[in-house]
């Protein structure tokens, strides 16, 4: 069961950083609508954060683009 470790906030973007028994992903939302799943299954925390963070600020201006 997945459970939710940070969220991010910015406007009309949102992230949710979550973790399962597989690891860490991120749910990346933009005007409420969830857009993509990024599974960083192999990465660290500090990387997903990464991904929320960057997503959030505009950094990543489409999901499918990283």
């Amino acid at each position: 069961m997945a459970e939710e470790w940070h969220r991010y906030i910015s406007e009309d973007k949102e992230a949710v950083v979550m973790r399962d028994e597989q690891g860490f992903f991120v749910e990346l939302y933009e005007l409420g609508r969830l857009l993509e799943v990024r599974k960083v299954y192999s990465r660290s925390e500090n990387y997903a954060e990464d991904v929320a963070e960057n997503w959030v600020d505009g950094i990543i201006s489409s999901p499918n683009n990283s």
